[in-house]
Order: C-alpha cells, then sequence, then structure tokens
C-alpha cells in the first residue's frame, strides 16, 4: 500500500530571497513559480505559469482558427527598497541585504552615504585644525633661502588646512571611484565566468558605495574624539623635514583610533564580501577579492 508523502513549500523564494506569502505559487515580488517539496527534500511539483483553454473560432471560410499560444507576462522584477530599508538591513543581517542590493544597484544611495562620511571626515579634521597651532622659527625660513622675508605661513597653514577639511568629500568619492575600479577589475579576473551583466560597473560602484556605511560610524567616532579628547597643542616648523609632524600629537587617543579604523575596515570588507559572494555563489574568490580589496582600501585611506 503506498503511503502519500506530505508536500510543503518553501518559506522564502529561492530566486529573490524575499518572504513567501502562505499558499503562494508565485513570488510576488519576482514572479518566479514557487515548487512544493516534500518531506525528503525531492521537488514534487513546480507550477507552471497560469493559462486558460480558449477554444478555436470559425473565420469566414470554415476553417477553425486557434489563438496564439499562450505568453506569460514579464516577469515582475523586486522593486528597489528605500534607503533606509536598505540601512536597517545592511546593519542588521548584511549577509541578506547586500545581495538584495547587488540585484538591484541603485546609485543615489550610496552616493548619499559616501557624501555623508565625506563631510563627517571633513568636520572632524576642521575640530582638529581649530585644536592645532602651527608656528614657523626663523630657521624655517632660512632652511629655504628666504630669510629676511615677511611671509605670514602660520595663516597661510592654516588657510590650507581649512581648505582641506572643506575638500574632504571629494577624496572620499575619489576613493569610491578607484575602489569600484580595482573591484571591478578584480571581478574580471577571478570570475570571468559570471556574465558580464552581472558584474558590470553600475554594480561595482553600488557595492563600494555601501561599503562605506561604517565610515559613518568611523568619522562619528573620530569627530567625537578630536572634540572632546584633544587638548589644544602648538607645532612648531624648524625645518622643511618637520612636516611630517603636522598632525597634532594624539597620544593614547591616536592609539585608540587606529584600532577603531582597523575595526571599521573590516567590517567594510565584510559588506564586500557578501555581495561578491552573491554574485558568483560557486567560486571560491570571495575571500581573495574581498582581501586584496581591503590592502588597496587601507592604503587609499
Amino acid at each position: 500500500m503506498s503511503k502519500d508523502i506530505p508536500e510543503t513549500a518553501p518559506k522564502f523564494c529561492g530566486n529573490c530571497g524575499q518572504k513567501l506569502l502562505g499558499g503562494a505559487t508565485f513570488c510576488a515580488y519576482c514572479g518566479t513559480p514557487v515548487p512544493t517539496i516534500d518531506s525528503t527534500g525531492v521537488v514534487r511539483a513546480k507550477p507552471s505559469f497560469p493559462h486558460t483553454s480558449i477554444p478555436p473560432t470559425v473565420s469566414d471560410r470554415g476553417t477553425p482558427t486557434y489563438p496564439p499560444s499562450y505568453r506569460p507576462e514579464k516577469i515582475v522584477r523586486e522593486p528597489a527598497l528605500p534607503f533606509t530599508q536598505h540601512f536597517q538591513g545592511v546593519l542588521m543581517s548584511p549577509q541578506l541585504e547586500m545581495p538584495r542590493i547587488v540585484k538591484r544597484p541603485n546609485l543615489s544611495q550610496p552616493f548619499l552615504i559616501v557624501l555623508i562620511a565625506g563631510i563627517v571626515s571633513g568636520l572632524a579634521l576642521y575640530v582638529l585644525t581649530l585644536k592645532t597651532t602651527i608656528e614657523f622659527s626663523s630657521s624655517f625660513f632660512e632652511s629655504l633661502g628666504l630669510s629676511g622675508m615677511d611671509i605670514e605661513m602660520e595663516e597661510f597653514m592654516q588657510f590650507l588646512t581649512i581648505l582641506s577639511a572643506f575638500f574632504t568629500p571629494f577624496g572620499f568619492f575619489i576613493t569610491w571611484l578607484v575602489g569600484s575600479i580595482v573591484l571591478w577589475i578584480l571581478h574580471a579576473i577571478f570570475s570571468s565566468r559570471v556574465p558580464s551583466h552581472e558584474r558590470n560597473f553600475k554594480t561595482m560602484i553600488s557595492i563600494v558605495g555601501w561599503s562605506f556605511l561604517p565610515r559613518i560610524f568611523n568619522e562619528l567616532v573620530r569627530l567625537a574624539a578630536f572634540a572632546l579628547f584633544i587638548e589644544p597643542s602648538t607645532i612648531i616648523i624648524n625645518d622643511i623635514l618637520d612636516f611630517s609632524a603636522m598632525s597634532t600629537p594624539l597620544g593614547i587617543v591616536g592609539d585608540i583610533l587606529f584600532f577603531i579604523d582597523i575595526i571599521f575596515l573590516i567590517w567594510g570588507i565584510v559588506l564586500v564580501y557578501f555581495a561578491v559572494k552573491s554574485i558568483d555563489p560557486e567560486g571560491s574568490h570571495a575571500v581573495i577579492i574581498a582581501i586584496i580589496y581591503a590592502v588597496i582600501l587601507f592604503f587609499l585611506g
């Protein structure tokens, strides 16, 4: 006597990963048919696209004419999610959210992330500049052969540091562009079997932009540290070699900030890894690509 094997339906779509409604035969987000799976894990049924049987009609000549074969409508792709939902997803479950970002790249959202990170970084640099006084001794001008000349170097350097803080966001955008090119090249080398439309430049620049999300928190920590824990200081420049000590001596605060930078850098690389893995799930190059990208991004700053 045969025994019926109970059939069950998966709870999540195998194509886009969205949660399926109870009893649904098609995914409400991407239109993929939902198979039924028995307790042994064997696919028992996979629904086809719905169609109706239409009887033939008789033409003027008395010959039957049949309607054209059914063609399913274009599958509705998963709609782009709002920024707040992507933001929450990347924070709470990046292993699920980064693949969604890969499938629906949106340049406006990573642009906003990079812009915010650059602005916060510029503010942190500006606060550090306000607490740093740079003085040039007479020996400095003599080393440059400018003795006897009235040059207001202190005011000039103050202007340069404020200007650099203002243009910090542009540096972030350059890093974003270079990082996207690097990731694009690495994908072309290690994941050449993946179709080019799945690893296009728009996808890469979206991935790299979202990997800047930890930089926002990183720069917020630096801003708070500079504002609360750094005391005003004066740096005296005696010769051209002293320019290597232009930054304020941060002491133990600088050491702590360095380790915090490493933590947030690792966080960003993890986001890149999840995105790369979703593009080539059968490949084993995601770790290699993420490590190479991390080294390059570390030197880019």
